[in-house]
């Protein structure tokens, strides 16, 4: 992975005033740092969608990577070393030209938050080796969903690093092989994207793919756009999630104002940008693809709690390419763009979060999920009703 050496020294304070220990944490020497041209880089260059864009969240990991890959970038254990890390910064600016790079400046900034970490900086693989030797328990929690992954995902709308359970193991020193069991996630029956590239269930299509890369389309923004009262408490904005408005539109003939009403429903914003996650029906013909690149069967179905009070939903199983309907998914941007969805329609619920039985769950719900089951070949374990931690669902052979 890469850090970015302010935004962790932020977090550790806030733990330190929380009265939390982070003594066990360990920092890898072999990751690399983001540094401030990577960000001004990745703003000037990446934040936006338009023309194609991918809309990054401008925090400088895209241009991290590429000087990692280009075998110049600064990685933890360097920071230990002024005169290396100094030699780095000197030939990192010949590609940089647009920052004007000030070395003292960069090295002041740099070295007290490396001192700050300096006691965490450890060799981690030989720490998870190890923790493998002993039985251990190890969990790896990934981030970004296998559509993003440099190596598997709808290039150049990806992330930059490999997110599949592959490279979420290799990471950090292990193979995917010693991962006994892996679990999936994936929204149900809608799912998201953020940032610029195809989406085939996309509600709203292209209109929705701009407006969701707009200048100042945030979470208010829509809550002042559709009238929907708000307070601001604790840092957040709070609203009611079933309000009448945003049932209105989760259940408007117009998809693009379906969109937005699962969204609000769902707060689906993005948690760095603060931009609106793009919302489309959950595609099982990408899921497909997901679950068998990383051989991941048990699958954890997250948000069905947030649809309650539609009156439908739907669950892509095909794509329509002129005469033909087809089920084999292909990651080119291109194709992705070229198809229409073919749905399966089912019958809308309401509040499931009190509910805690499979055997409970609304029939449309379970005969989606069966299908789901079916297209797929994976095995439902868990079904989120609810966003708090108990209202959880384990279903079939997981829950007995």
């Amino acid at each position: 992975m890469v850090l970015d050496l302010q935004v962790l020294s932020e977090e550790l304070d806030e733990l330190q005033k929380e009265g939390m220990s982070y003594n066990n944490l360990l920092i890898s020497e072999d990751a690399h740092v983001v540094m401030p041209y990577h960000i001004s880089r990745d703003k000037a260059w990446n934040q936006t969608q338009k023309d194609g864009g991918i809309g990054s969240t401008g925090n400088g990991i895209g241009p991290c990577y590429a000087d990692k890959i280009a075998r110049r970038g600064v990685r933890i254990g360097d920071l230990f070393d002024k005169d290396l890390l100094a030699n780095k910064i000197k030939r990192a600016s010949a590609f940089y030209p647009e920052h004007k790079l000030d070395l003292e400046e960069v090295l002041s900034r740099i070295l007290p938050l490396a001192e700050k970490i300096r006691p965490l900086v450890k060799d981690t693989v030989v720490h998870m080796q190890g923790f493998l030797k002993r039985g251990k328990k190890i969990l790896l929690e990934g981030a970004q969903g296998l559509l993003l992954s440099i190596e598997h995902g709808t290039y150049p709308y990806v992330t930059s690093s490999d997110s599949s359970l592959n490279g979420t193991a290799a990471g950090v020193g292990l193979s995917a092989k010693v991962v006994d069991l892996p679990l999936g996630t994936i929204k149900f029956p809608f799912m998201t994207r953020v940032g610029g590239g195809p989406f085939p269930t996309e509600l709203g299509s292209t209109t929705a793919e701009e407006y969701c890369g707009g200048e100042g389309i945030t979470k208010l923004f829509e809550l002042k756009k559709y009238r929907i009262p708000y307070v601001k408490r604790d840092g957040g904005i709070h609203y009611d999630c079933h309000h009448r408005t945003i049932l209105n539109l989760m259940n408007s003939k117009d998809p693009f104002e379906q969109g937005v009403g699962i969204r609000l429903a769902a707060s689906e914003y993005g948690a760095v940008t603060g931009r609106p996650r793009r919302i489309g029906w959950t595609d099982a013909v990408a899921a497909r693809y997901a679950i068998e690149a990383n051989a991941t069967f048990n699958i954890i179905l997250t948000k069905t709690d947030a649809v309650a009070g539609a009156e439908h939903f739907r669950v892509c199983y095909g794509y329509k390419q002129g005469p033909s309907t087809l089920t084999t998914f292909r990651r080119a941007p291109q194709f992705l763009r070229s198809v229409r969805p073919s749905y399966s329609q089912y019958e809308g619920y309401g509040d499931i979060n009190s509910l805690r039985d499979e055997a409970n769950l609304p029939q449309s719900l379970r005969g989606a999920i069966g299908d789901f089951e079916k297209f797929t070949g994976s095995s439902v374990a868990i079904v989120s009703v609810g966003p708090q931690p108990d209202q959880t669902i384990v279903t079939g052979e997981a829950g007995r």
